[in-house]
């Protein structure tokens, strides 16, 4: 229960001092140091109305981040126990010489027995290495790609609340003023300053967007064109498993991480694509037709709910737009390639 505790301490941070105005990305989330010159002033202004905002989108960066790695580690651990324990059994009870030691994938040289030894040994060590070396590649790149997606969507966020307080604090009356009244001319620098910090983010996230899917773009193609052909036969060998009464937790856990590779992009693309339509909302729903000072900065509102109107998506040649209907798509195609094969398999 002690270890634990410890652990549910370290994966909600209940031991960090989010009121401490000395808090930096270096020791809240030390990753996140790569935004500290233009996310610096979240974490250590005590006084910004958007400060709670960044830190509880960071907190959950760092949440998601323990779960996946998790994930994946259970997984490739599960996975070689599985192996390891099979040849401990076979070493223990199996007398018969003939039966061939198990390797984590099955292998075959066209001139001489893989599962002699030292060929098994060099063979299972090889194995393992690279299985290690795809599961450190691969998760990081699963969470290098939610991560800097979640961060995008947390700003996003901000830029709504933003909106929500744009007017606050201003006095109305200095609309009916000549615009060279010096009243007039420090609201107008306000309200400027405030859509020019709106305006940059705004841009900030396309251009972010635009970086991520140039970046990201190739590996996503391979992964939403090759996530159908990999879960039709996952499924298809568990299914075969099933009808011999066996259940094949090793393959059922990789169907499990098939699945949820994909489904974590699309998701999350599904959730920058619904905020960035919810900026323009929140620019409409600000409040603009119960003041006068919306026309200091009619025509910015407007760029902005135009801007909005076109999709956060990640967009590369030859790969759909990563988001929940793409994830269906995949899904769909996956079940029809399972459904022939079966068929298939059934009339031979």
């Amino acid at each position: 229960m002690i270890l634990l505790r410890k652990i549910k301490k370290i994966f909600r941070k209940e031991d960090y001092d989010f009121d401490s105005p000395y808090i930096n990305l270096r020791n809240f989330h030390p990753i996140l140091y790569i935004y500290l010159a233009a996310m610096g002033i979240f974490t250590n202004n005590r006084d910004s109305l958007l400060r709670n905002c960044f830190l509880e989108g960071q907190l959950l960066i760092h949440k998601s981040c323990c779960i996946w790695y998790t994930f994946t580690t259970i997984i490739v651990v599960i996975y070689i126990l599985l192996i390891l324990s099979s040849l401990v059994m076979l070493g223990l009870f199996k007398a018969d010489s003939d039966v061939n030691r198990p390797l984590l994938f099955p292998m075959w040289l066209p001139a001489d027995d893989p599962y002699r030894t030292p060929n098994y040994e060099i063979f299972l060590f090889f194995q393992v290495y690279f299985l290690i070396i795809v599961y450190q590649t691969f998760s990081g790149y699963i969470y290098m790609l939610f991560h800097v997606l979640l961060h995008y969507y947390c700003i996003l966020d901000m830029i709504i609340k933003d909106f929500e307080v744009i007017f606050d604090d201003l006095n109305e009356s200095v609309s009916y003023i000549l615009p060279k009244e010096p009243l007039r001319k420090q609201v107008q620098f306000t309200l400027n300053r405030r859509i020019k910090r709106i305006v940059d983010w705004h841009l900030a996230v396309f251009k972010a967007v635009k970086t991520v899917s140039s970046i990201f773009g190739p590996p996503l193609i391979y992964q939403v064109m090759c996530s159908a052909v990999f879960i039709c036969l996952l499924t298809y060998q568990i299914a075969e498993s099933l009808k011999k009464g066996e259940i094949n937790i090793i393959f059922i856990m990789l169907l499990m991480a098939a699945i949820l590779q994909l489904w974590i992009p699309c998701y999350i693309g599904t959730l920058l694509r619904d905020k960035g339509y919810a900026v323009g909302d929140a620019c409409w729903n600000s409040g603009w037709h119960k003041t006068r000072l919306s026309t200091l900065i009619r025509a910015d509102m407007v760029l902005v709910i135009q801007r909005s109107q076109q999709a956060v998506a990640i967009k590369f040649i030859g790969l759909p737009q990563l988001q929940l209907e793409t994830f269906s798509s995949v899904m769909s195609t996956s079940y029809s390639y399972f459904n022939m094969l079966r068929q298939y398999n059934s009339e031979s």
